[in-house]
């Protein structure tokens, strides 16, 4: 299918005319069901249904099946970026972005600081380390945990110092990213413009089975055979699977809480 849709007669915008969106997913799916690309003309259950369809779609595209010989659960290098976070005096709690769905690996310092990078462990480590002092210094471990959960709003993660930073410290990490869910407000999905068919062939091929009884049509096929040589594109641009997320709780842990100079990486997370 092309994604070259039009709303109202006006093709949609997106940064280089190549990205897809959200309303260009919408009315391709539109279309396929029969209801035509012209949202305007769409029943509320019409919408509503288009939009489970690409929900669907776009989280098949960021969490993959598996399929023609690529195993299930792969991560993609874009939803990896890295960004920086810059420690507070005193502050051993701080807030992660909103759109964090965990940390992957560790935090380092900028290059010339010549310190050691800080692990990420568990909490009880941490707690457990923070109870022993009350001193202020360079961190030597982090944890990550949930927040209390604010009525109306997401439950967000926070980073737990150890020991409490002294200064402001500027540190670089990876983390796994978390888009949202689309809309009109929030309309390019991760991946960017080199995705655009395999994002279209995801949503349509979730609305051709679900229309027609869990039968794999042309695009589901052709969700397969994009999805494989996505894959085998990211793969060779530094791409590394993980592995399923952990809770901690059957993990590894190091000897009497004892930091070694090499993290244990275990189910993605790192202690």
């Amino acid at each position: 299918m092309s994604n070259t849709a039009s709303q109202n007669g006006t093709a949609f915008g997106s940064p280089g005319g190549l990205a897809i969106t959200y309303d260009e997913l919408m009315a391709e799916v539109g279309a396929f069901l029969g209801y035509g690309a012209d949202s305007t003309v769409w029943t509320a259950d019409q919408t509503a249904e288009i939009d489970r369809h690409v929900q669907s779609g776009v989280r098949r595209f960021y969490y993959p099946p598996a399929t023609q010989g690529v195993e299930g659960g792969y991560e993609w290098s874009f939803m990896r970026p890295t960004t920086t976070i810059t420690t507070a005096d005193g502050d051993g709690e701080q807030d992660l972005p909103t759109d964090l769905a965990r940390v992957v690996g560790d935090f380092y310092h900028a290059a010339g600081q010549y310190k050691q990078s800080i692990p990420v462990v568990s909490e009880a480590m941490v707690l457990a380390e923070r109870s022993r002092s009350d001193s202020e210094s360079n961190p030597t471990m982090a944890t990550i945990r949930h927040k209390s959960q604010v009525a109306g709003s997401e439950q967000g993660l926070e980073v737990v110092w150890s020991p409490i930073p002294d200064a402001a410290y500027v540190l670089t990490y990876t983390y796994e990213a978390f888009s949202g869910k689309l809309s009109a407000t929030n309309p390019y999905p991760l991946g960017g413009s080199k995705y655009a068919e395999l994002l279209t062939e995801s949503c349509l091929s979730v609305a051709e089975q679900k229309s027609s009884d869990r039968q794999r049509g042309v695009h589901s096929e052709a969700f397969d055979r994009l999805l494989a040589d996505a894959i085998a594109r990211d793969r060779k641009q530094g791409a590394r699977h993980y592995g399923p997320m952990s809770t901690g709780s059957d993990a590894p842990s190091r000897f009497d809480g004892v930091l070694s100079n090499y993290p244990i990486t275990y189910k993605g997370s790192t202690w």
